[in-house]
């Protein structure tokens, strides 16, 4: 590569939607990755075409073109650009590209100069339908893969009606059509959406779908609208058309504080024998300190666990749904998946 191109090179990656990696990838890996979002994705030379991007062959980026990205702590990276062909594809499709390989890969995606770890936020798994499902076809399927709700919240679901453990809210304003809670998982049941690429292979005839959203039931409003942007699988607009009384929901619970085990040792520390010399006050307070560290450690595990289990709870509830009516299960990127445990960073298909 010319000093030119590496000159250029930043702008070009900064403008359109990119996938750093932190390996090169195999190109029947990344070819079998971006078939999970477009079953009719090929090659073309040694870049793949999929869903109305071109997915730019990687290119071996270092520390000195990483740090013009804003990407920090990085030595090397490799970069797929994802560059539209024509018109922008439908529903930032390429946008949601970089960031679905970005989170199979271990890597980050790149998009607008802003660089973003998709593992940090999975989003909510998806259910692609050919029409909005009656309540008498979903509510079993419902009954038997949610954990049953024991009663109706009429302050925030006053139309709601409790059917065999699951509540159901027939909305019809907007976009929403239905909504269906449990008691830890809701399903919300959009209408009017563009075919996205997975949809189209298996729906060539009709001009829009269905999709079922699978979301936690406590989400607040604010949190629910950033999951709702678009990213391949649902148009942008989705949040502006739900109802109030769908998205407003009670804030969880903050982490536990680390903090206090930390203060503890160092009351107990001042309670020593005052003729401590200074080396035996500093290997104190930095055993207090490695303590509250270990401490903060366990709680981001326990943190991340909760989550991947909420996670794959939801994408069993989605399964469960295209099962029964002979729809498609994708994650929020619009990236098919088969098992639940697709919907986890870094889970790839066989190439």
């Amino acid at each position: 590569m010319g000093w030119f191109s590496k000159l250029l090179l930043p702008g070009r990656l900064r403008t359109g939607p990119t996938a750093l990696l932190p390996a090169r990838p195999d190109p029947k890996t990344l070819l079998a990755v971006a078939q999970l979002a477009d079953p009719e994705a090929r090659t073309d030379g040694d870049d793949i075409l999929a869903g109305g991007s071109r997915i730019e062959s990687p290119v071996e980026l270092t520390g000195e073109v990483l740090a013009k990205l804003g990407v920090p702590d990085e030595d090397r990276l490799w970069a797929c650009r994802i560059a539209a062909e024509g018109p922008l594809p439908v529903d930032f499709f390429d946008k949601s590209l970089a960031e679905g390989i970005a989170y199979r890969l271990g890597g980050w995606s790149l998009c607008q100069g802003e660089p973003l770890d998709p593992a940090e936020d999975a989003g909510d798994p998806l259910v692609y339908l050919p029409a909005v499902p009656e309540p008498e076809e979903i509510l079993p399927i419902l009954a038997e893969s949610l954990r049953h709700a024991d009663a109706v919240d009429t302050a925030r679901w006053p139309e709601g009606e409790l059917i065999e453990g699951v509540v159901h809210v027939p909305v019809r304003r907007g976009r929403v059509a239905d909504v269906y809670a449990g008691a830890d998982v809701l399903v919300t049941v959009e209408e009017g959406h563009r075919l996205p690429p997975a949809a189209q292979t298996r729906w060539p005839y009709l001009t829009e779908v269905a999709i079922a959203r699978v979301s936690p039931v406590a989400r607040t409003e604010e949190e629910a609208g950033e999951d709702a942007e678009p990213a391949g699988a649902a148009s942008g607009d989705a949040a502006d058309d739900r109802a109030e009384d769908v998205t407003s929901a009670e804030a969880a619970p903050g982490p536990l504080d680390a903090g206090s085990d930390a203060e503890g040792a160092e009351v107990a520390t001042s309670g020593n024998d005052a003729e401590n010399t200074e080396g035996t006050e500093g290997t104190e307070g930095t055993e207090g300190t490695e303590g509250a560290e270990d401490t903060e450690d366990t709680t981001d595990t326990e943190d991340t666990d909760e989550a991947r289990g909420a996670l794959l709870v939801r994408a069993a509830v989605a399964l469960a749904l295209a099962d029964g009516l002979r729809g498609i299960a994708a994650d929020s990127r619009g990236f098919q998946i088969a098992e639940a445990a697709d919907v986890l960073p870094g889970v790839m298909p066989e190439p």
